[in-house]
């Protein structure tokens, strides 16, 4: 059985997973702060001007930071640092020419964009695609890189910032602005922060590039506008959904859904990080890309879907930690959950499809979610408010699934269905079960993810190859302990394990 270790993903991972879990911790202490010191009308204005913001960013990138780090994910495993410093500086030109193209569109067309927020807001908004933008190109960077360590301490001390600097604020200044500002913040930040790591990976460089500036530039362009088109179509179809909350339904009603749909991100944010780190790593491969691939999708999900399956029962439990007035977020979050599972899939097909370079499906995937989720936004948002929202969006990912299944099929995309359906069924059973007593949710959502991985590995769901790839994330102080204890448990709970 072929080890992710052995392609630097465990290593390459480990970082980026504790630093998406760190973020998501930050993330719900914001927006649980925010829901305590400020209203839902306030969060629904300020996250639907986000989601606008992430939509002009996708726009903004070109695509660059994916389709560089394609190039960048074996130029640096070859150590061809000279080469990677070219590929760096063109990236950053094309991202900085994007801005000010994006920037200057923004403002011809803010009053049909941006009509119904204040002017300080659309200025902050600007600022914050503009920093945004160039984080995520220099994150990426660091990532193709494998150094992810960086991004870890980066991502603290940034998320820090955030939370402290907009609290502050709260109290100080108009709360939409407070929180723009907040968010402005961090991205700035961070990006200046990674322009001095990827300094100190090139500082040693001496030797000339065999890569011409001109030359470079117009291939990344080529390889980034590809994957542009699918990446700005699936950011639309996922961002949208809250900006259209806020024009039909209100700013009440778009802040309590966008909370539900945060909770849904940074759960599978945890998918996100391992895919994110395998894509410059399957570039780069030859041999056993799909094999490599399933590893990723099957150790995500284990490490996921226990915890999301076990939410859609407590999710009014859930959303009313943020407050009473959330509590109507539950059948949302209930459905967005049921999102986890099929865009995990259909995410890593994706991925595998851009490896390979085939442009065109890795297109299609794309708009096989997006399009019917704008579409059913149109159907369902009038009607059924925030319900309606997950709704459409869980659709488009489940027919975005199919799609990709077809296309994976023409690949012979390695997914061994029986162990996908256990995991996915044994959490459901163990949290169906525990819902229909009066246990308090917080340790009914810890028995039933404990019993769960305890019959995963009772029948060998959950190999000793997978509980060391998984815990291969953390550091070996922490891992080896924690491997040790859980294979001694699988061994008596099944003498094959």
């Amino acid at each position: 059985m072929l080890r992710l270790s052995k392609f630097q993903i465990g290593r390459g991972a480990a970082f980026l997973y504790i630093e998406n879990l760190i973020s998501m911790a930050y993330g719900y202490a914001f927006w649980y702060i925010l829901s305590r010191i400020t209203t839902p009308d306030v969060i629904g204005v300020s996250s639907s001007l986000i989601s606008l913001v992430t939509i002009m960013v996708s726009i903004a990138s070109i695509g660059i930071p994916v389709g560089s780090q394609r190039f960048l994910g074996k130029i640096f495993l070859e150590g061809r640092f000279e080469d990677a410093k070219v590929v760096v500086e063109s990236s950053l030109v094309v991202v900085t020419f994007g801005i000010i193209l994006c920037s200057i569109v923004l403002l011809i067309a803010r009053e049909w964009l941006f009509g119904a927020y204040q002017t300080n807001l659309i200025i902050l908004a600007l600022i914050l695609v503009a920093g945004t933008t160039i984080n995520i190109l220099l994150r990426y960077i660091i990532i193709a890189s494998l150094d992810t360590k960086k991004i870890l301490v980066i991502t603290i001390i940034a998320s820090g910032v955030k939370l402290l600097l907009t609290i502050i604020l709260v109290s100080q200044i108009e709360a939409e602005s407070s929180v723009i500002i907040g968010f402005s913040i961090a991205p700035i930040l961070s990006a200046i922060l990674f322009a001095f790591s990827i300094r100190s990976i090139f500082k040693k460089t001496q030797n000339n590039s065999s890569f011409k500036f001109i030359g470079t530039l117009r291939i990344i362009l080529s390889a980034s506008v590809v994957a542009w088109i699918p990446s700005l179509m699936d950011t639309i179809g996922s961002q949208i959904g809250n900006v259209m909350m806020l024009g039909i339904q209100g700013a009440n009603q778009a802040g309590i859904y966008f909370i539900a749909f945060q909770i849904v991100i940074g759960i599978s944010a945890i998918i996100w990080a391992l895919e994110s780190v395998a894509y410059p790593i399957l570039s780069a491969m030859n041999q056993g890309r799909r094999l490599v691939l399933w590893r990723i999708i099957k150790i995500g999900l284990v490490i996921v879907l226990p915890l999301s399956v076990s939410l859609i029962f407590y999710s009014r439990d859930i959303m009313q930690i943020f407050g009473q007035n959330y509590t109507e977020g539950s059948l949302p979050l209930q459905l967005l959950l049921i999102s986890v599972f099929p865009t995990a899939i259909s995410a890593g097909i994706s991925i595998l499809m851009f490896a390979y370079g085939n442009y065109r499906d890795v297109l299609v995937i794309g708009l096989a979610s997006s399009i019917p989720r704008i579409v059913f936004y149109f159907i369902f948002i009038p009607s059924y408010s925030g319900t309606g929202a997950a709704l459409s969006f869980t659709l488009g990912s489940i027919i975005g699934l199919v799609v990709s299944l077809i296309i994976g099929k023409r690949f012979d995309i390695i997914l061994v269905w029986k162990d996908l359906v256990l995991i996915c069924c044994i959490p459901l059973v163990f949290a169906f079960g525990l819902s229909t007593f009066n246990f308090h949710f917080i340790p009914a959502i810890l028995i039933s993810i404990i019993l769960s991985y305890i019959v995963l590995l009772r029948y060998k769901i959950v190999t000793r190859e997978d509980v060391q790839d998984s815990m291969s994330i953390l550091p070996s102080n922490i891992a080896i302990p924690i491997i040790n204890t859980v294979n001694k448990i699988g061994s008596k709970l099944n003498k094959n394990y």
